[in-house]
């Protein structure tokens, strides 16, 4: 196999794994985007939980313990909605960074590829330092 035909078929599988990279970082934020509408829309029926007050007709120890009940669901729910959504969103925005950072290596990867193309095209004297170049890329 040439040159010329290896720095094809490395440059079109960096693309390809740029492009699958960038999708999953698309879907990333979409998920991310979806958590923040669901842990509002939670924030929102949590204050329901309390709602309606007690009339002035519910007294006593039975009205007292429901009420408690409520306020204890209430504080439950919002514990397990604000701290379920930082831990998500902090896996995500992880996972993210993740992909961003192979993204950039592919992206450098196929910056060499490109140059060592270029140097391809400048003549058989610098096929040496081509097959150099592409024996140091990382994905190949």
């Amino acid at each position: 196999m040439g040159y010329e035909s290896m720095l094809a078929d490395i440059k079109s599988s960096l693309n390809g794994k740029i492009s699958d990279v960038e999708d999953k970082i698309e879907k990333l934020k979409k998920v991310k985007k979806d958590i923040d509408t669901l842990q509002e829309e939670a924030i929102t029926e949590i204050k329901e939980i309390v709602k309606p007050e007690l009339g002035k007709h519910w007294t006593g120890t039975k009205a007292d313990d429901f009420d408690k009940g409520r306020e204890e669901a209430k504080s439950e729910a919002s514990k397990i909605v604000n701290d379920k959504y930082n831990e998500y969103m902090a896996s995500i925005n992880g996972k993210i960074f993740d992909l961003e950072w192979d993204k950039a290596q592919y992206a450098s990867e196929l910056f060499i590829a490109n140059g060592a193309a270029n140097l391809l095209k400048k003549g058989e004297e610098f096929a040496e330092e081509v097959g150099n170049t592409i024996s140091k890329l990382k994905w190949w």
